[in-house]
């Protein structure tokens, strides 16, 4: 987000996400759910994954983790916590990661997904078959807003 946030969103906005947005979801871990990308000496180049869960991101900590699950039947996987470092955009990571997530959430009975995309993210998941259902105002927890793309994708 600091590097590939920038001309999308201001500094404050930009720090705000760091701090409620673009940290790793310890349920999302628990859950085993949540993918790392490293290279071959171990460094982490990229991580995301999916939930079962309402949930649509880590929020801050003393936010109770345990949220919602969701009905496969009528309620759409989210897609979450997808982030790859700047040097290693364009690379495939994100596509790898979000690859593998849609099709483990479709292994488990998931018809369709959803995510809150940043606008930074917004064409990297247009580009992967994702449409646009809206766009909203989050307020984080420290009161600062930023827009958000709502997004949705059927898994066929």
């Amino acid at each position: 987000m600091k590097v590939l946030g920038v001309g999308h969103y201001s500094s404050d906005q930009i720090n705000s996400c760091c701090q409620f947005v673009c940290v790793p979801d310890q349920q999302l871990i628990e859950d085993r759910t949540f993918f790392v990308v490293l290279t071959n000496d171990g460094t982490m180049v990229g991580c995301g994954g999916w939930s079962f869960r309402s949930k649509l991101y880590a929020g801050p900590s003393e936010t109770p983790n345990k949220a919602e699950q969701l009905n496969p039947v009528h309620d759409p996987a989210r897609i979450r916590a997808m982030f790859v470092d700047p040097a290693y955009s364009g690379k495939g990571v994100g596509s790898l990661i979000l690859s593998h997530s849609e099709k483990v959430a479709k292994a488990k009975g998931f018809t369709k997904g959803a995510l809150g995309a940043t606008l930074s993210g917004f064409s990297f998941y247009k580009a992967k078959g994702w449409d646009k259902v809206s766009e909203e105002e989050a307020i984080l927890p420290d009161g600062t807003s930023i827009q958000v793309v709502q997004m949705e994708k059927c898994f066929s």
